[in-house]
């Protein structure tokens, strides 16, 4: 368990990250979107 919390890794199911530039949904949060280029990706809980 202890490894898996040091790899970023949950059992609990994560909320999304959203694009909100396209759309597109993820599972971590990426800098910028590889579909389209965008820099605002937050989750989908933080409207």
């Amino acid at each position: 368990m202890r490894l898996m919390r040091r790899l970023g890794v949950s059992l609990e199911r994560e909320t999304p990250y959203e694009c909100k530039g396209c759309g597109a949904t993820f599972g971590v949060q990426y800098q910028v979107c590889p579909e389209c280029g965008g820099y605002t990706i937050e989750r989908d809980d933080w409207d």
